[in-house]
C-alpha cells in the first residue's frame, strides 16, 4: 500500500464511498421500518378502515363513525380497548397572560393511554383523562407554558370559555409514529354524535387481547355492520343494507396493523403524511447495486495490477508458499482494505449525515452509529465485501505458474477482458438507470408543482382561525383589508385547495333510494371563485343580495358529469337525503365551474359543489395580495388581525408553498435519488479507471509500435478510447428499458402524469459518454504520448 499509493488510495476511498451509501440507506430504511414499534402493545393495535363504492365512486379511508368503537368493544370479547381520535388544529390556548395557537390537540377516550402506553412525568394515566376537563401535556408543551415546574392542577383555557385543568404530563411522541399530539383531552361528545352511524371524522384504534387473530375479528366485522348500520340505513333511506349492494355499492370495514400504517396503508384521510413501502424496496435495491458496484471497482483496480504482483508470487512460490498461504495473505489484504474503507465511511458519515438529514426530511442521530445492530451491519457488509471481492483475487493471484512467471507468459486470470468489459457495463448501467429514473422523478415532481391547477395559488395568504370573527367583524375586516393598495380580494372560506373537504352523499333527479352519489363539499364565500380565479362556464356566481343563495350549489364539471347533467345543467337540482323523515331536500345548481385541483393530482378531480355558507363555521381568511406589495400585503394584514383579535397569534401560510406539500414525499425521494445518483457515478468512474490502467498496461508495445508506423496522438487517443464508448453505449442500451419499465410503474401512482420522456435517454447517453471520456482521456493522452523508445522497451 506504501508502493503503490495512488492504486491503494483509489480502492480504499472508490469502497468507502460505497460503503457509505450502503448505510446511510441502511439507517433511513431502518427509521422508516421502525414506525409505531416503540409502543410496548403495537402489535395488539390496530386501525379501523372502510372501504366503499357507491355508484363509480370508491373510497378507501381510516375515518368512521362515532359509535363504532364503543359498540366493537361491546360486541367483540377479543377486543380489550377501543378509542376514538381526532385532533383539532390551529386553537388558541392561553396560561396567564401567555397565548399559544396549538396544532396537535388530540381528543380521544378516557382509555388512550391504556393502548397508547407513554411513560407520564406527572399524574396518573389511569384517571388523567377520566373528566371532559381533563388535559394532559407533553413534556415539550409542559415546559412551554409552566416551565420546569410540575404542572398538575393548572388551569389553562381554550379560546375565550372553556378551561381545562392538567391532570398529567407524558415523555414526548417520539418522530417515528404516524401520529403526534401536544395536548390530549376527552371526546365529550353529544348524545347526537354517539349515536350517528354516518358520520366519519374520527380515528378508531382496537387493542386486542394478546395472541387473537386480528383476520378472525376483520371477519366478524360484516355481521356487525348488518346488525348496527342495517337499521339505522332503514331509518334514515327507508332501504335495506342488502338491497342497496345489490345496486352494486358496497361498504365494508376492514383492520390495519398499527406497525404497518405508515409504510402500507393506501387509505385516505391520513393524520400525517405516511410513506409506501415500495420506496423501502427501491432504497435497498440502490444500496445493493451501489455496493456491487464498490466490489467491482475492487476486482477491476485488483486486475489492473495483477501483473505488477505476478512477479511477487512467483518469488513467494520459489521460496516455498504454498497456494493456501496466499490465499491466507491475499483474503487478508482485501479485509485490510475493506477494514480501513470502513473506518473512512464512518468519518463520511459523519459528514454527510446532516446533509442527508436535511434531504431525506430526517433526524437521524450520528449516535446510531455506535449501536449494536448498526455494528453487526456494517461487519456483515465488510464480510460480504471481502469474500464477493477477495475471493477472485485470492483464486487468481495464488494461482500464477512460477514457470509462466519466469518466462513472462503470465495467464491473465479468469475473468478475462470480456467479463472485466462486462462488470463497467454493469457499473454504468446501475448509474444511469438510476439517473433516469431521477430524471423522470424530478419531472414528475415539477409536473404536479408548476401545472395548471385550475386556481390561482401564487400570491394568496392564507390566516387560519378566522372563525374568531363573528358575522359582522367579518365584513369589517373584509372592507378593512379592501382599502389596502397592496390587497386585491379577500374572503372567508371553511376550507382551502390541498386542505380537505367534506362529504354529502345525495341523489340526482329521478334516482332511487340506493342511488346514492358521494360529493365533496366547500363552504365558502361569494368572493372565493374571483379571489381563486375559478373559470365560471355557466350559471353565475353567489350573490350575497340574494338571501336564498345559502340554498343553491354551484358545480365543477366533474359533479356535472356524475350527475349526466350535460345539457343545460344550471336550473337543475341535487337532492339532499332529509335524515328524519326519509324525504328530499332539493338544492339547485346556479353555476358550473371548471374542474380545478382540490386534492393531490396522484387523484382524481372528484365531483364537487361550492356552497355559499357566509355565515358557517368559516376557519380561513384568504387574502390576495397585488404582485408588487406582498410583503407589504402581510404587514397590512397582520396589522388588521391584531387589532380585531386584541393581540391573538397571528398564524399564516402561502397556498402555494402549502399545496405544494402534498408532493413533499415525491420531492424526498427524488432528491435522495440525485445524490445517489452522483454517488454511483462517481464509483463507476473510479471502477473505469482501473479497466482503463489495466488496457494500457497490456497495450504500451503496441502502442509504441503504432506510433513508429506513423499514428498521431489522436488517433491513439480515438483507438485507446473505442471500446470503453461501446461499453457505455451498451450500459445504456441495457439501461434504458429497465428503467423505462420502473418509472412507467412509478408514473401508474398518478391520475395526472407526464408522458415518459424519451429524450431523457439521449441525454444519459451524453452525459455517461462525457464523464467517461472526460475521466479517462488524462491517462490516454499520457500514454500515446509516451516516447515511443520507451514503449518498446517497456517490461
Amino acid at each position: 500500500m506504501k508502493k503503490y499509493k495512488g492504486y491503494s488510495f483509489i480502492n480504499v476511498v472508490g469502497l468507502a464511498i460505497g460503503l457509505t451509501c450502503v448505510f446511510l440507506i441502511f439507517l433511513f430504511v431502518n427509521d422508516e421500518l421502525s414506525y409505531d414499534k416503540f409502543y410496548p402493545k403495537s402489535k395488539d393495535i390496530y386501525r379501523v378502515a372502510v372501504k366503499s363504492k357507491m355508484g363509480e365512486r370508491t373510497y378507501d379511508g381510516n375515518t368512521i363513525c362515532a359509535p363504532f368503537s364503543p359498540a366493537a368493544q361491546a360486541d367483540f370479547p377479543e377486543v380489550k380497548y377501543a378509542v376514538r381520535t381526532h385532533f383539532w388544529s390551529n386553537v388558541l390556548f392561553s396560561y396567564e397572560k401567555k397565548q399559544f395557537v396549538e396544532d396537535k390537540l388530540l381528543r380521544t377516550d378516557s382509555t388512550f393511554f391504556e393502548v397508547f402506553e407513554r411513560p407520564f412525568i406527572y399524574g396518573d394515566p389511569k384517571t388523567a383523562l377520566s373528566g371532559s376537563g381533563n388535559i394532559v401535556l407533553t413534556k415539550t408543551t409542559s415546559s412551554k407554558y409552566f416551565g420546569d415546574i410540575n404542572p398538575v392542577g393548572k388551569v389553562i383555557r381554550l379560546g375565550e370559555k372553556t378551561l381545562f385543568t392538567v391532570t398529567g404530563v407524558v415523555v414526548d411522541v417520539p418522530k417515528n409514529s404516524h401520529f403526534h399530539y401536544n395536548m390530549v383531552c376527552n371526546l365529550d361528545l353529544s348524545t347526537e354524535d354517539e349515536e350517528n352511524w354516518f358520520s366519519d371524522y374520527m380515528q378508531a384504534y382496537l387493542l386486542l387481547e394478546s395472541g387473537s387473530d386480528f383476520k378472525v375479528l376483520q371477519e366478524k366485522l360484516r355481521p356487525f355492520l348488518l346488525k348496527h348500520m342495517g337499521p339505522k340505513l332503514m331509518e334514515v333511506l327507508g332501504i335495506d343494507i342488502l338491497q342497496w349492494e345489490k345496486s352494486g355499492n358496497e361498504f365494508y370495514y376492514y383492520l390495519e396493523p398499527l406497525e404497518k400504517i405508515y409504510l402500507h396503508s393506501t387509505t385516505d384521510g391520513q393524520i400525517e403524511p405516511i410513506s409506501d413501502i415500495r420506496y423501502i424496496y427501491i432504497f435497498s435495491a440502490i444500496a445493493f447495486f451501489i455496493l456491487l458496484l464498490a466490489c467491482v471497482n475492487f476486482l477491476n483496480l485488483t486486475t489492473a495490477r495483477s501483473f505488477t504482483r505476478a512477479n511477487e508470487v512467483g518469488v513467494r512460490k520459489v521460496f516455498g508458499s504454498s497456494r493456501e498461504m496466499l490465499l491466507f495473505q491475499f483474503y487478508a489484504e482485501t479485509l485490510l482494505m475493506s477494514v480501513l474503507a470502513g473506518i473512512l465511511s464512518y468519518f463520511l458519515m459523519e459528514l454527510m449525515l446532516p446533509v442527508f438529514n436535511q434531504i431525506a426530511r430526517k433526524s437521524i442521530s450520528s449516535n446510531l452509529l455506535w449501536e449494536l445492530d448498526y455494528i453487526v451491519f456494517v461487519l456483515g457488509v465488510i464480510v460480504f465485501v471481502v469474500i464477493f471481492a477477495g475471493t477472485y483475487t485470492a483464486m487468481s493471484l495464488s494461482g500464477f505458474r512460477v514457470m509462466s512467471v519466469l518466462k513472462g507468459e503470465v495467464r491473465k486470470g479468469k475473468l478475462g477482458k470480456k467479463i472485466r468489459s462486462t462488470l463497467v457495463i454493469f457499473q454504468f448501467t446501475v448509474a444511469i438507470g438510476i439517473l433516469i429514473s431521477t430524471f423522470v422523478m424530478k419531472e414528475q415532481v415539477d409536473f404536479m408543482q408548476n401545472k395548471k391547477l385550475g386556481f390561482e395559488k401564487e400570491r394568496i395568504l392564507v390566516v387560519n382561525r378566522a372563525y374568531t370573527f363573528d358575522n359582522e367583524e367579518k365584513e369589517t375586516v373584509k372592507e378593512m383589508l379592501s382599502k389596502s393598495p397592496a390587497i386585491e380580494n379577500v374572503s372567508f372560506s371553511g376550507m382551502v385547495p390541498g386542505r380537505g373537504t367534506n362529504g354529502w352523499s345525495m341523489y340526482r333527479e329521478g334516482a332511487s333510494n340506493e342511488d346514492m352519489i358521494n360529493f365533496r363539499l366547500m363552504r365558502v364565500d361569494e368572493n372565493f371563485i374571483d379571489l381563486l380565479g375559478l373559470k365560471l362556464l355557466d350559471g353565475r356566481k353567489f350573490d350575497k343580495s340574494r338571501l336564498a343563495d345559502t340554498s343553491v350549489f354551484i358545480a365543477n364539471e366533474a359533479a356535472i358529469d356524475v350527475l349526466e347533467y350535460c345539457e343545460n345543467p344550471v336550473g337543475r337540482y341535487v337532492y339532499k337525503p332529509s335524515f328524519n323523515n326519509n324525504g328530499r331536500t332539493p338544492v339547485e345548481i346556479v353555476g358550473v365551474i371548471k374542474n380545478f385541483h382540490f386534492e393531490s393530482m396522484k387523484d382524481k378531480i372528484l365531483p364537487m359543489f361550492l356552497h355559499y355558507a357566509p355565515n358557517s363555521h368559516q376557519r380561513y381568511l384568504l387574502v390576495k395580495l397585488k404582485p408588487e406589495n406582498v410583503m407589504a400585503g402581510v404587514k397590512v394584514v397582520k396589522k388588521v388581525w391584531m387589532k380585531k383579535t386584541k393581540g391573538e397569534p397571528f398564524e399564516y401560510f402561502f397556498l402555494d408553498n402549502d399545496f405544494n406539500t402534498l408532493f413533499k414525499g415525491e420531492v424526498r425521494v427524488a432528491n435522495i435519488l440525485s445524490a445517489f445518483t452522483i454517488l454511483a457515478f462517481l464509483i463507476a468512474l473510479l471502477g473505469l479507471l482501473g479497466l482503463v490502467s489495466f488496457e494500457m498496461q497490456q497495450r504500451v508495445k503496441e502502442i509504441g509500435i503504432r506510433k513508429v508506423l506513423g499514428s498521431n496522438e489522436m488517433n491513439l487517443i480515438a483507438l485507446l478510447s473505442k471500446n470503453l464508448c461501446i461499453s457505455v453505449v451498451l450500459a445504456n442500451v441495457i439501461a434504458w428499458p429497465l428503467s423505462y419499465y420502473a418509472m412507467n410503474k412509478w408514473l401508474s401512482n398518478f391520475v395526472y402524469r407526464i408522458d415518459f420522456p424519451w429524450y431523457y435517454f439521449l441525454i444519459a447517453l451524453g452525459i455517461s459518454l462525457l464523464l467517461a471520456i472526460v475521466t479517462v482521456s488524462g491517462h490516454s493522452i499520457k500514454v500515446a504520448g509516451m516516447n515511443p523508445v520507451k514503449s518498446l522497451r517497456y517490461e
